[in-house]
This record gives structure tokens, C-alpha cells and sequence, in this order.
């Protein structure tokens, strides 16, 4: 049995390694992708042949490519977001409240 590094490196395997960025973005830009595609393309159709599906996705590319992609501008800036910014994103249900040091969190629902 060859050692791990050396089935890792084998060029022979199917295996690739891909390396993301940190705050896994562009597999929210894939996420997001696959969900447009679902929507615009495959809700409720029905395929016969597997021939049949790659081809409709295949379409659905090329026809994405020509009328809707377009480059994303990306704002972020690695700063955390403001209190006030992060709590909009939390419902009231799932926010905590601070209490004296015995307790020091504990859930409040609102």
C-alpha cells in the first residue's frame, strides 16, 4: 500500500483537492447558481433520458451565459459588521440578552 502523500499526488486518481477562499464565497456564488438554474430550468420538468437533462442544462448555460451573468461587485471589506447591522440579520426570536454574572446569557424571547 503506497504512504497517503503519495496517493494524494498520484496524478493517476480522480481525486482533486480544490482550495476555497476563507469565508466559502464561491460556493455561495455556486449555491446560488445551482438555485437559479433549478428555478428557471428544471422546476417541474420532466426528463426521459439522462441525455435529455444534460442537454436542457446545457441550454439553460449558454442561455444564462448570453441574457443574465454578470460580474458580481463585491463590497465586503473583512471589517465586522456594526452591532445595529449584525442584529438585523438575527430574528428577535434568536437574539440573547445579557444578565448579571451568575446568569450571564440566557434566552429572552421577544
Amino acid at each position: 500500500m503506497k504512504s497517503r502523500r503519495e496517493f494524494l499526488t498520484d496524478v493517476n486518481h480522480r481525486i482533486r483537492f480544490v482550495y476555497l477562499p476563507k469565508h466559502s464565497s464561491w460556493l455561495n456564488q455556486i449555491e446560488i447558481f445551482f438555485g437559479i438554474l433549478h428555478r428557471k430550468s428544471l422546476r417541474g420538468a420532466t426528463f426521459t433520458s439522462v441525455p435529455e437533462l444534460e442537454s436542457q442544462i446545457r441550454e439553460f448555460i449558454s442561455y444564462y451565459n448570453k441574457t443574465m451573468a454578470h460580474p458580481f461587485n463585491w463590497t465586503y471589506t473583512g471589517k465586522p459588521l456594526p452591532k445595529k447591522r449584525r442584529l438585523h440579520f438575527v430574528p428577535p426570536h434568536h437574539r440573547i440578552k445579557l444578565r448579571n454574572s451568575r446568569n450571564p446569557v440566557s434566552y429572552v424571547p421577544s
